[in-house]
């Protein structure tokens, strides 16, 4: 099936959607534990599960490396699951805001117990403390073996070793006989690697209010990993194989396709609920057997990546700093309109250039369209709109306003310029690796023999049967590219644009 008929079947998908919070709550989540599948999606009858692994084939430098991990608890605790993941994103939460207060986060985090309900959003009670505890342990517990999977941020290395993520747990505090009046505290140690990652953001942002929206721990397991996926395809459509992506949530894979649509088809639906997917199918790969999941992004998704760009944060940052000249310029236009140097100065100081200077030229520009012309105090009608806030309107554009448009523009252009070119490059580079493979899967012969034997499987089509001879070899050999091209392991734009260029797009 090509794309296009993918997207056709997709655009004629029912979706019921509801409307998701407004206010988005970005909280930074460690991508090591996200892309390792850290915390499984399980089910009731795996709890007593005390082990598990994962293997992927991963590009890097140029060749495919196959890397691993594997979880290791005790037979009392089991392994991290869907629930220990709301908790894991609360403490996130936590961290956040103290790293708002010093600059970094070192150990150890302390919380409370009633913090922690807050965050998660529910009851109180006195079976949740223990759930704390038996998170806490088993998080303390659980042994992950990294074979070249777990990316040392600050090292700039996959690691070939033996983590934790926490280092130590421990519960603090009190409570009456009954368990009523609980005033429990917590303490954290996170181990060095996870420190040293989320200093050094190596993190992914998730949206904490339209996860909490989430019921189904198998929506939960994907919702992160959303992120991940269509930040690396730029919004576009994202097809993963199933059997893979039930492994890395730690669930049950399922080989008929109804039974696919009633189990994980029912987690995606939620997603639909939350804005974060628009429409998703299950569909039979044609380079193997099995299905894949096919999805599109849905809005919600696509603002939280967008809010959570660089450029973004850099928009909504207030300078405090500005240069002296800036301040010269703008005292002068104070002192021209009759302003003694020292109320200037004071004015500058007090307001900012940017502020003095619209303020100055939105009243000369009034003044010359003749609207205030009989005005016999301009001093004081400027000092009295700079003390008593009186806003320039947006629509007026000033010179500083007009030079910093230039200015952002140029900017702009000439990163989208060199965005766009690696982008290009990184197309072509796609494009050489996917001929290289179609040549050494199909070589000689071989490749003739398959665009007749897909032409000839095609006959039912009525689109395909319809085009002339010579276009239908063209479409057996764009199924052909694009099959094969599924199967590479290839970075993403943004894995290959980290080492062949500078420029930051997240």
């Amino acid at each position: 099936m090509t794309r296009r008929n993918i997207t056709q079947k997709l655009d004629n998908r029912p979706s019921s959607l509801m409307p998701i919070a407004v206010d988005v709550d970005l909280v930074r989540f460690e991508k090591n534990l996200l892309q390792i599948g850290f915390f499984g999606a399980n089910d009731a009858r795996d709890k007593n599960r005390t082990s598990r692994r994962i293997e992927q084939i991963v590009f890097r430098n140029g060749h495919k490396v196959k890397v691993a991990a594997e979880f290791r608890g005790s037979e009392q605790l089991g392994l991290p699951s869907t629930t220990d993941r709301d908790k894991f994103i609360a403490l996130l939460k936590i961290i956040s805001e103290e790293r708002a207060k010093t600059g970094q986060i070192t150990n150890p985090i302390r919380f409370s117990g009633y913090r922690m309900i807050q965050e998660l959003g529910i009851s109180r009670n006195g079976e949740i403390y223990e759930e704390i505890v038996r998170w806490g342990k088993r998080m303390t517990d659980t042994t992950i073996t990294s074979e070249q999977v777990v990316y040392r941020a600050a090292k700039k290395v996959y690691s070939d070793e033996v983590l934790h993520v926490f280092r130590a747990f421990k519960r603090t505090g009190s409570s009456n006989l009954n368990g009523t009046e609980k005033q429990e505290h917590y303490e954290v140690t996170l181990e060095d690697w996870l420190i040293e990652n989320l200093n050094q953001r190596y993190v992914i942002p998730e949206d904490f209010n339209a996860y909490k929206q989430l019921t189904r721990p198998t929506a939960k397991g994907i919702f992160g990993n959303l992120h991940l996926w269509f930040h690396a395809s730029q919004g576009r459509q994202v097809e993963k194989d199933y059997a893979e992506l039930c492994n890395l949530l730690n669930v049950q894979a399922y080989p008929h396709l109804s039974k696919i649509k009633s189990t994980m088809g029912l987690a995606l639906n939620e997603l639909v609920k939350i804005k974060y997917i628009s429409k998703w199918d299950v569909l039979p790969m044609t380079s193997k057997n099995g299905y894949k999941i096919v999805l599109m992004p849905g809005a919600e998704l696509l603002r939280v990546l967008d809010n959570s760009r660089p450029e973004q944060r850099e928009l909504n940052t207030v300078s405090v700093e500005e240069p002296s000249a800036e301040n010269d310029d703008a005292a002068k236009l104070l002192i021209k309109h009759g302003i003694t140097a020292a109320k200037a100065r004071q004015l500058v100081d007090r307001f900012g250039p940017d502020t003095v200077t619209d303020t100055v030229e939105y009243f000369e520009s009034e003044t010359s369209a003749g609207k205030r012309s009989r005005v016999d105090n301009p001093s004081g009608l400027i000092i009295w709109s700079l003390e008593n806030g009186v806003t320039v309107p947006a629509g007026f554009i000033s010179s500083r306003r007009r030079e910093t448009s230039r200015q952002a523009s140029e900017r702009d252009r000439a990163k989208q310029e060199a965005i766009q070119n690696l982008q290009n490059n990184y197309q072509s580079w796609v494009d050489a690796k996917r001929k290289e493979a179609v040549a050494i899967q199909y070589p000689g012969e071989k490749l003739l023999e398959k665009v007749k034997e897909i032409v000839k499987s095609r006959r039912t089509d009525p689109y395909f049967v319809r085009a002339p001879a010579t276009q239908r070899v063209n479409l057996a050999m764009q199924i052909i590219n694009k099959d094969v091209r599924d199967t590479l392991v290839l970075p993403s734009f943004d894995e290959w644009r980290s080492e062949n260029s500078q420029i930051s797009l997240f």
